[in-house]
């Protein structure tokens, strides 16, 4: 019995010291958190988001419709036609080694050889795959510019990068920061590439069915059952219910706050105060001057950009179950990816013609009408060496279909201003994170919203 009482309270000792831990090393890693989100949101303003060069560069926007032998393919026909800088420019710092920054083109190239297995002389034809490798294992094959020596590569060292460099979504490289005991990553994510989920709770009847359409569209590309997408449309009727979307939303108007009648207590107490102050204690005066100072205090009005901060915090609440959308689908190359990674959940209206993949980009052409996947496809050729600078640049782009690109003007931009940024901090066994969503306007930005993580 003694042997069982002290086991049991060894037990409850040990965990109440786990638990203290654990506490401690929660508060340090909110602790960093907060830090790094001030920081975050404090350079923010001074960052320049800009597209850049990707013309003989893989491209991203069909990297999540191909499965493991489509994007083999895919990098076996880019590799062919690479040169030795781009292909340094695609491929991962961990598949090069450590000494990558030593080595020159040639160096580097021998050494990514070597690593397979393949020597100088070895003969390869182009296009067949070398002894010893299966299908599933088949690296891309790219022949050597300057030399003519042949060289493999794997498509799992190569990195495809997204409109602003980094994979896509990220506009900047994720940044890591260590503060006090806390290792913290932030990054920061294009929400114009993504698709609004507020698209299907729409107020105006004549869209309705197009967004219909978009979201059997979605549950498509995303492998979701008809169970699946019928009780994702239930959770958005319910939040219809709260709020609908409307395209380019006016500012919010308040009532004005209605003045409550003041008790005797109270009536008592601001005279005595104005006793105090040496102010005018006439009930008529008191009475006049307090109504004067509510009329100019009380808010009229909510800016436009509210209906964005409304939308976030429906779409992450209990109304929509977050679980279904960010369970991995299996029918995709890409690793970790889920529906979540796709959706924008924080108000956004547009979808940025020049950072959207395909898919995105068909649903909000699938407004206008007209063939979305036709006309997706000639601006993701035109993109790739010269982005649209504007609507009307791509209405002469593409004449022909001016109509279409009319009627979905108000779901596209050629500009992203919304802008979402993930801090996640790590002490110990203890995890904190935060999403922030904010609009940036040259230098101006604009908090939304910030949710933690529970």
């Amino acid at each position: 019995v003694l042997s069982s009482l002290l086991a049991g309270l060894s037990l409850r000792v040990s965990m109440a010291k786990r638990r203290q831990a654990y506490i401690v090393e929660y508060q340090r890693a909110r602790y960093a958190l907060d830090s790094a989100l001030k920081y975050a949101l404090a350079t923010v303003p001074r960052q320049r988001f800009e597209l850049s060069e990707r013309q003989y560069l893989p491209d991203f926007s069909d990297l999540f419709v191909m499965n493991q032998q489509q994007y083999e393919a895919f990098v076996l026909a880019w590799a062919e036609t690479a040169t030795d800088e781009q292909i340094e420019q695609v491929l991962k710092p961990e598949a090069l080694g450590s000494q990558t920054a030593q080595l020159s083109s040639a160096e580097m190239l021998s050494q990514l050889s070597s690593i397979f297995g393949l020597g100088a002389d070895d003969a390869n034809v182009p296009g067949t795959l070398p002894a010893g490798r299966s299908q599933t294992q088949s690296p891309a094959y790219a022949p050597d510019a300057d030399d003519g020596d042949d060289y493999f590569l794997d498509p799992d060292d190569i990195e495809v990068p997204g409109p602003y460099g980094p994979p896509w979504p990220h506009v900047i490289e994720p940044i890591e920061l260590t503060i006090g005991t806390a290792r913290v990553v932030m990054t920061i994510e294009d929400e114009n590439a993504k698709m609004p989920l507020a698209w299907t709770i729409t107020n105006q009847q004549a869209v309705n069915k197009e967004a219909e359409v978009v979201l059997s569209m979605f549950g498509d590309w995303m492998a979701m059952s008809p169970d699946q997408v019928e009780l994702l449309k239930i959770q958005l009727e319910q939040i219809h219910e709260h709020k609908a979307f409307q395209l380019n939303p006016s500012a919010i108007l308040l009532p004005r706050q209605q003045q409550r009648r003041q008790t005797a207590a109270e009536r008592a107490a601001q005279r005595a105060e104005d006793r105090r102050a040496g102010r005018l204690t006439t009930s008529r005066t008191a009475i006049r001057r307090r109504q004067a100072q509510q009329e100019t205090a009380s808010p009229t009005h909510r800016p436009a950009v509210a209906h964005a901060a409304d939308f976030a915090k429906l779409f992450h609440s209990s109304l929509l179950d977050r679980d279904l959308l960010a369970r991995p689908v299996d029918h995709t190359a890409m690793q970790n990816v889920s529906p979540l990674k796709y959706l924008s959940l924080w108000g956004s209206q547009r979808v940025n013609i020049n950072t959207a993949p395909r898919h995105v980009l068909e649903a909000a052409l699938a407004f206008g009408g007209g063939d979305p996947v036709d006309l997706a496809e000639r601006i993701i050729r035109h993109r790739q060496h010269t982005p649209f600078q504007s609507i009307d640049d791509l209405k002469q782009a593409f004449y022909s279909d001016r109509m279409e690109i009319e009627r979905a003007g108000d779901y596209l931009t050629t500009r992203s201003n919304l802008f979402l940024i993930r801090v996640v901090a790590q002490s110990g066994n203890a995890r904190a994170s935060a999403a922030a969503a904010v609009i940036k306007e040259g230098t101006d930005v604009e908090k939304l919203v910030v949710l933690y993580d529970r």
